[in-house]
């Protein structure tokens, strides 16, 4: 243990070190993806998988925006871009004519230089949007614009857990992932991916593929095989995971849809397996699909009704392997876009689902029965500063709606408010719309509000949820309600230096054993960050932070605390070489007062790691381009929590107090 914190140590002296300035910048394309990321998910809500929301950002990054021909609607795709600054783009460009280079971006008034180092990756240029660009169908032009993307992944625990060590998984250790991208320009796509979670036993445990064409004549988007389709705010539509409440107060409250995207994600639920296709019309888009899925399902032995449908997608013992894909959903449906202009965006869509086992409802609001008919028709409209949008979706039952309202009230301050209403007997079998349960779509009322504003000495993002959770569920006994806000404060005093000041209130009734009994209680939770960031130069980046977090349960008179410190620094000394070291000290007083912290990954994985109890988490990561088509990536992390005896539960707890994993990557471009 000594010898590798010695070995950190000497990596983060060692990269403090000047290097020459000859040395050029590190690949932007990577840098830049990762600080949208760490902008938007400063605020993780739990120890979760969400490499889904990479796995858009890289989509972006596949099929980039013309800026030419890019209205509205295509800038708010980038999460970094709200609708003020997408106008600032177009009348820009609607002023002085068709940009000629990304780095005029930067002779935009009003138009951040920092958030256009962002975006940039996002975008292209067409140099003659008004010309015909040379049909396909030559072959030097073929292979000219086809790539060939092969991504392949390998993540090994090197500690054994219990499920293991007493032989309950019937598979080996590593974690696999595999996956193959052909690209044609923007115009086609085609898939396949293969994954296998530690303790499975075949190395295509889980496998996706799709074919997919865009803007083609009158085809707007199809996809064929697996796909994902989004609709409006995400009430009735959207995929497993969005961005939720984060240190950006406007950007993650507002969905942009895509209508139809390709299904790229290992996440192993909530998509859609058939096909479907947009067509362009002059001012409409007419959309159909049908999705013919099995996914996995605990079904009742005797009534043959499904109790529950795991979202974990993990297959390794005899019990998980006997739910998986048992039960099946058919879907039909249609959907009608109306555009007109950057002015006027309305949407309407249908849908039906029928599934091959009724659901048994734990309660009286639960999902139930075996079929379902949703419409629903959302809006979008913007008005000189104004914009207004939402959606509304009925399931047959009751009537779900949220809407949005939008002003920018300068160049440099933008505000937004959001009302959500979300009926106890409304359940949404493909949405993930906004709201403090994120992607919960029923029993919950909620008014959001927040600022984002530019001030003389740095950008402020502030916002205030209310929520209330209007009747009792299985796992609340009474109504529950609370409130939150956030305090974000981002400063730049000096070239290359940050400074990022945070404080969360956080007000909100929980559930909690008391005599043996559910009751609702009052839990007040408070956290406190501050951050320094120092680009010593191009190459070498430190950062520091401490968070503080606290609660208090006034009825049990319980009160807890934690806090964290970490220190790391991102060296990159070529265009073709990154190198991460972080080390981060811990302590609180138990899983309920845990703090999550975002952290450089592999590309394409993204997960928050729960820290507690007292300990110490480092590791190291280096990304290498020995060629122009290759890219490898490794990382190492470690745990250590020197009081305990075991750390996890259940199979997937380890003997000893050393948690440390092994990843490895290889990136093929062609």
């Amino acid at each position: 243990m000594k010898r590798i914190y010695f070995i950190l140590i000497s990596v983060i002296l060692l990269s403090t070190i000047s290097v020459d300035e000859i040395f050029s910048q590190t690949d932007s394309t990577y840098l830049r993806t990762e600080e949208i990321l760490e902008d938007i998910l400063q605020e993780p809500v739990g120890d979760i998988d969400e490499s889904d929301l990479y796995d858009q950002l890289e989509q972006l990054l596949l099929n980039p925006i013309n800026i030419n021909t890019a209205t509205i609607d295509d800038l708010v795709q980038i999460p970094s871009i709200d609708i003020s600054t997408a106008r600032l783009i177009i009348e820009h460009r609607k002023k002085y004519g068709y940009f000629f280079s990304l780095n005029e971006l930067n002779s935009i008034e009003n138009l951040n230089k920092e958030l256009v180092k962002k975006i940039t990756p996002f975008l292209y240029i067409d140099r003659k949007p008004s010309e015909e660009v040379e049909p396909p169908g030559k072959m030097e032009t073929i292979v000219s614009q086809t790539n060939v993307l092969l991504r392949s992944r390998f993540i090994n625990a090197l500690q054994t857990n219990e499920g293991f060590l007493k032989n309950r998984f019937e598979g080996t250790k590593p974690k696999l992932y595999n996956r193959l991208l052909v690209k044609y320009g923007n115009q086609f796509q085609a898939g396949y991916l293969a994954d296998k979670d530690a303790g499975e036993s075949s190395i295509n445990e889980f496998s996706t593929f799709h074919i997919a064409a865009n803007d083609i004549g009158i085809i707007h988007r199809a996809v064929v095989m697996d796909y994902f389709l989004e609709f409006g705010q995400g009430l009735t539509f959207w995929s497993p995971y969005a961005y939720s409440k984060g240190a950006d107060a406007v950007v993650p409250v507002r969905r942009n849809d895509r209508i139809i995207r390709p299904y790229t994600s290992s996440t192993e639920n909530n998509f859609f397996r058939g096909a479907a296709a947009a067509f362009n019309l002059g001012e409409f888009i007419l959309t159909g699909f049908y999705s013919y899925n099995y996914f996995d399902a605990n079904i009742d032995s005797v009534t043959g009704m499904i109790t529950s449908a795991p979202l974990d997608g993990l297959h390794r013992t005899p019990n998980e392997i006997r739910k998986r894909k048992t039960a099946s959903e058919k879907m039909i449906g249609g959907r009608i876009d109306y555009r007109y202009g950057n002015i006027l965006h309305l949407g309407a869509i249908y849908y039906q689902s029928s599934f091959s086992n009724k659901f048994q409802p734990s309660n009286v609001y639960d999902i139930s029965g075996d079929k379902f008919d949703y419409t629903a028709a959302s809006y979008s409209i913007i008005f000189n500063r104004f914009n207004f949008s939402g959606e509304f979706s009925y399931n047959g039952i009751s009537v779900a709606s949220i809407n949005l309202f939008e002003m920018l009230i300068s160049n440099s301050f933008t505000f937004v408010t959001s009302i959500r209403s979300y009926p106890r007997n409304f359940n949404s079998l493909h949405g993930y719309a906004f709201g403090e349960r994120n992607g919960a779509t029923n029993n919950e009322f909620g008014i959001y509000t927040g600022f984002r504003w530019k001030t003389p000495i740095g950008l402020l993002n502030f916002y205030y949820d209310q929520f209330k959770f209007p009747y009792a569920t299985f796992f609340n006994p009474n109504s529950a309600q609370g409130d939150e806000y956030l305090v974000d404060f981002l400063s730049k005093p000096i070239k290359k230096f940050e400074l990022r000041a945070r404080y969360k209130y956080e007000n909100k009734d929980i559930t909690q054993l008391i005599d043996n009994s559910k009751s609702i209680v009052k839990r007040l939770r408070q956290v406190f960050r501050g951050e320094i960031i120092y680009s010593i130069s191009n190459q070498i980046r430190l950062r520091g932070r401490f968070e503080y977090n606290t609660f208090r349960v006034a009825q049990t008179g319980e009160n807890e605390n934690g806090y964290l410190i970490f220190q790391d620094v991102r060296y990159s000394p070529t265009n073709n070489f990154n190198l991460y070291g972080r080390i981060i000290f811990f302590k609180t007083d138990s899983f309920g007062s845990a703090i999550y912290e975002y952290e450089n990954n592999l590309t394409g994985v993204l997960t928050n790691v729960p820290l507690f109890n007292e300990g110490i988490r480092w590791y190291f990561m280096l990304r290498y381009r020995p060629y122009q088509i290759i890219t490898v990536s490794a990382k190492y992390s470690e745990t250590y929590k020197p009081a305990e005896k075991s750390l996890g539960s259940g199979d997937s707890s380890i003997p000893g107090n050393l948690d440390n994993i092994l990843s490895f990557q290889i990136d093929i471009s062609l």
